[in-house]
């Protein structure tokens, strides 16, 4: 078999608060802000645990990476509520498991490599188990609703974006508690949250 390097092939990473089951219903993961040319571009998706929220029917553990899929297309999601996200469709899965699989990164969507979820080289890849998608039998569909997004942030692809704090909410919160209240939001520990105030 051959041992081809996959260290440079990227992949879409996605935070997402969704489970294995709700993303197979649906087709796919979604409702993301994303730049869709730029995403169209990657041929893999790789899921990451986001369990901050209680939504979305998680499957795995907080942070942990738990499901690869090859993407059919990038397009605009049909969830109600996400006219301006799309969803990233996939036609092929496999079940993976790697802790600690999240940075910290404010934005839930991240362009990585399948190196960084233990992916090296076209064997490793090939010894995955995959489905074709819909395969297993029929998942029970989840009636879609609007909800807020795993995209909470509603982050740029780019650059480092700045929180903004409503006045009447600031001038209640100690800079502790909002470093605390932040971290909870974005899964982080206060201590990587920073706060710059200008005057």
């Amino acid at each position: 078999m051959m041992s081809a390097d996959m260290g440079e092939i990227g992949c879409v990473t996605v935070y997402t608060c969704r489970g294995k089951d709700r993303i197979l219903s649906e087709g796919g993961s979604q409702s993301w802000r994303i730049d869709m040319s730029r995403a169209s571009k990657r041929k893999y998706l790789v899921c990451v645990q986001n369990r901050n929220e209680t939504w979305g029917q998680a499957t795995a553990p907080h942070q942990t990476a738990f499901l690869i899929a090859k993407i059919s297309e990038i397009a605009k999601s049909e969830e109600k509520g996400a006219t301006d996200r799309s969803i990233i469709k996939i036609s092929e899965f496999a079940e993976i498991n790697v802790a600690d699989a999240w940075d910290g990164n404010r934005n839930p969507v991240a362009y990585k490599h399948l190196r960084d979820f233990g992916i090296h080289t076209l064997e490793d890849l090939e010894n995955l188990s995959w489905t074709r998608l819909g395969s297993r039998g029929n998942f029970e569909k989840i009636e879609t609703r609007e909800m807020p997004g795993d995209d909470y942030k509603a982050a740029e692809l780019s650059g480092d974006p700045i929180v903004s704090l409503p006045a009447s909410v600031t001038s209640e919160l100690s800079i502790d508690e909002a470093k605390r209240g932040l971290a909870k939001k974005f899964g982080v520990s206060a201590e990587q949250i920073e706060i710059t105030i200008r005057g």
